[in-house]
């Protein structure tokens, strides 16, 4: 079994968190990203490919190491294997049958330390430690042996190249697809060649031919380092695979941009630990906990850089194709890590922007080739203009929706202006699959939602709604009228032409031939999510999605059960499956009205991903794209690009409840009956970080903030956030500070299922003598401590937390 070490106490990260489990419990090995390239792990750990976003291909298939005793020739075998998967690496550690101890590292390099316009070459490095743990002297040889074709045309030369230390290899039809792999010092040996027999040999292969002796279009690399130990001796061997879609000088410049190996990982982790310590969420559930915690660094796996800015495929070393639907929802969760990804990312599908307004469904991230599918309306159109009112709510980036504004609205006139005689946005399309489904269902076979759907319509009227607060902000009262008018009466007739009067539930939609569907589905989450539904049809709906033939272990299904069309995997499991994104957009919905259901939620469709990956065809920390109805087993995207910004989005505005919709933030959490306290932290918004706790007190739901935002029930606001001044001697406690000119306040919050003593402390505090109060879940009260000296408060002050409950330590002046 896997176990995890949780770093984010408060604000303040740990950089040795991972998921370590035995080397035997992979279905696959991690997917590791950089802005420039993407590697992929077996379950072996070795590498199963390295992808070029520049090229849109892989580069290199397989690269593993293998080790022979030099003595014997006998392959050294391994056993206590562990992989330590981290948010930016995976780790392989384990032991020879010779005494010596093997720790290999693998990542995607990343860096800021070349200047904020430089992003970093696109590498991947394997670094591998050997240490001799035995009493004895070891002389072992260990090989790297690569497949240099990857997934292109089977057309490969190649050469060692002296002053980089390794083999350069490229495609004869096109030499700019031009790959390096090799060592940052010089190997003992080398070859290319025909012989795929050599990685798997049982006896040891001796030296390399040092030549390129390949015959065939596919040759495999190899590298050869002698290593010889005495006893406690240790040695670094750094493997490097650097890419180019341009030239050989250009892969030149880019190798000589890449530090030495441990500058390298230092850079690429404190890279994402900038970004993880961003949006900060705590709870009693450690799932949702770490949930929050690594859809940040799934995040950051999926997004590539290009010449025209930042962007991401829909299925990464698969796809070189941008999705205007999927890259609005990036921006939801990525406005609350790096909104400049966001910023860059809208713009180019406004840019791209078809002359009658319709946003298109996707573009070609190498050449910006667009593709609509022949659609009349799509769902990308409305959600682009949701993603940029949201961009600006979170970022105040008035520039940025003032200069999209122009193009918001003529995307929103062109929906419109696709309109029925009952005033429903109207798809005309009569096809089938992705030239007859209008949203994001689009890829089932045989299977048509046009006409007028109720997911399109409903993001119609929160886009028109966007667009209208859009307008008045920028001082064009006219048109904020009329698209405020506009806005409300699709919301009118939504509920009127929209609503099985039957079930007070809205269709799917109402065909192109006219005909209601009436099928329910997870799809009824659309009303809710976008303002439409009156409360009492929406507790209707979260009440109809809450069934039990629509639920599972991991999530929600796509439709129920019992339903005439289900199937496991029908129509890729749109029609059965479950679709991981569709639960995070479920818990969104439900936050307001079933809270506890909404926290469930979030807790088992990460928590999922974690338990038994071998069995479920995942890898722990890494959100997979959708699962088996019955078994629940991975069928989709190892790493799923799309679903882990939802998550983050329905972690800080549905169960932390932040409001950013209304264009004036709003903090209303909704705690679940077993939660009894919430901490979201360093939330970038509006220029500031801004933080808050939610507690259930005796007198009710108490908040706290650092922000000057408007506030659902009763709230105390403090100046700053100290967190990073404050320590707790339990390392699983969640810990929170904050301060103003007469108070300082820390939480503690216990996420264990038992009762702990710990100890809580500041850094500093202003005066030689201080008066101090405590409250703990315990006993549901306050005790005064009387006058405290500083050392006594800085040396610590105890509190025993019940399991789920925390404490409070207000500190004042005397």
């Amino acid at each position: 079994m896997h176990r995890t070490r949780d770093p984010s106490r408060s604000t303040v990260v740990d950089p040795r968190f991972a998921y370590i489990l035995a080397d035997d419990e992979m279905a696959q090995g991690s997917t590791l990203g950089a802005p420039r390239c993407t590697v992929v792990l077996k379950a072996t750990g070795a590498i199963a490919n390295v992808y070029c976003p520049d090229a849109g291909f892989n580069y290199f298939g397989t690269i593993q190491l293998a080790y022979w005793d030099r003595q014997s020739g006998i392959r050294l075998s391994h056993y206590s294997g562990e992989f330590h998967i981290h948010p930016e690496r995976q780790d392989h550690v384990f032991e020879l049958d010779n005494g010596v101890h093997v720790h290999e590292q693998i990542f995607a390099y990343t860096s800021e330390e070349e200047g904020k316009l430089a992003i970093p070459p696109p590498a991947v490095y394997h670094r591998v430690h050997v240490r001799n743990e035995s009493v004895k002297r070891v002389a072992f040889d260990m090989y790297a042996f690569a497949e240099l074709r990857g997934n292109t045309e089977r057309d490969i030369v190649a050469e060692y190249d002296e002053e980089m230390h390794g083999i350069v290899a490229w495609n004869a039809g096109t030499p700019s697809q031009i790959r390096f792999c090799g060592a940052l010092e010089q190997a003992d040996s080398w070859e290319t060649g025909d012989d795929r027999r050599k990685p798997i040999s049982r006896t040891w292969p001796g030296r390399l031919a040092n030549a390129a002796t390949a015959k065939g279009p596919d040759p495999v690399g190899g590298l050869h380092f002698a290593v010889d130990l005495e006893p406690g001796a240790s040695r670094w061997i750094d493997f490097l695979c650097v890419l180019s879609a341009e030239s050989r000088d250009d892969l030149r410049a880019s190798r000589q941009r890449c530090p030495e190996g441990s500058e390298a990982r230092r850079r690429t982790t404190e890279y994402y630990w900038k970004f993880l310590r961003r949006s900060i969420v705590r709870t009693p559930d450690v799932d949702v906990n770490q949930g929050v915690l690594w859809a940040k660094a799934n995040m950051l796996r999926t997004q590539t850089y290009r010449p025209t800015g930042w962007c991401f495929t829909n299925d990464p070393t698969h796809s070189n194709n941008a999705v205007g639907r999927d890259t609005a929802w990036m921006s939801f969760g990525a406005d609350y890590v790096n909104p400049a990804f966001s910023r860059d990312a809208l713009s180019v599908f406004f840019r791209l922007q078809q002359k009658s307004g319709k946003i298109v469904e996707y573009y070609d991230v190498r050449n910006e080739k667009t593709e609509d599918y022949g659609l009349n309306v799509n769902d990308n159109t409305p959600l682009m203009v949701i993603a940029l009112w949201h961009h600006y709510t979170v970022t105040s980036n008035k520039t940025f929706l003032r200069e999209c504004y122009p193009r918001a609205a003529r995307a929103m006139e062109y929906m419109l202006s696709q309109r029925n005689e009952q005033g429903l946005v109207w798809c005309t399309a009569t096809g089938v699959g992705e030239r007859g489904i209008v949203g994001w269902r689009n890829v089932i076979d045989n299977y048509r939602i046009s006409g007028a759907s109720t997911e399109i319509n409903s993001e119609c009227y929160a886009a028109l709604d966007a667009l209208a607060k859009t307008a008045k902000l920028l001082g064009k009262d006219a048109a904020a009228k009329r698209y405020r008018r506009e806005a409300r009466a699709l919301r009118t007739a939504i509920n009127k032409h929209l609503v099985n009067p039957e079930a007070n539930l809205y269709y799917l939609t109402i065909d192109v031939d006219g005909t209601p569907r009436t099928d329910v589905t997870a799809d009824l989450v659309f009303p809710i999510l976008f303002g439409v539904a009156p409360q009492e049809r929406a507790a209707r709906i979260i009440g109809a999605l809450s069934d039990a033939a629509f639920w599972t272990a991991a999530g929600i299904r796509t439709i129920p059960r019992d339903d005439l069309l289900y199937g496991p995997t029908n129509g890729f499991g749109l029609l059965g499956g479950v679709w991981v994104a569709v639960t995070y957009w479920y818990a969104f919905a439900a936050a307001k009205y079933n809270p506890s259901f909404m926290a469930k939620a979030l807790a088992m469709a990460f928590r999922h991903f974690n338990r038994e990956p071998r069995r479920n065809n995942t890898v722990p920390g890494q959100f997979s794209e959708w699962l088996h109805g019955e078994i629940l087993a991975n069928q989709g995207m190892m790493l799923s690009p799309w679903d882990a910004p939802r998550y983050l989005w329905a972690a800080i505005e549905g169960a932390g409840g932040l409001d950013v919709y209304s264009g004036e933030p709003r903090i209303a959490p909704t705690l679940p009956e077993d939660w009894r306290w919430m901490a979201v932290t360093n939330v970038p918004l509006r220029g500031k970080n801004v933080a808050w706790i939610a507690l259930r007190m005796p007198r009710g739901i108490e908040l706290h903030t650092t922000s000057t935002f408007k506030c659902a029930s009763r709230c105390a606001r403090y100046d700053e956030d100290i967190s990073d001044q404050a320590r707790v001697s339990d390392p699983h406690a969640a810990v929170v500070a904050f301060a103003d000119e007469n108070r300082t306040l820390i939480f503690i919050g216990n996420g264990k299922s038992q009762t702990v003593t710990t100890a809580a402390s500041l850094a500093a505090l202003p005066l030689a003598e201080h008066t101090v109060r405590v409250f703990s879940t315990v006993s549901n009260q306050w005790w005064d401590l009387g006058k405290r000296k500083r050392e006594q408060i800085m040396n610590g002050i105890a509190v025993v937390i019940d399991a789920g409950g925390f404490a409070l330590i207000e500190i004042t002046p005397p």
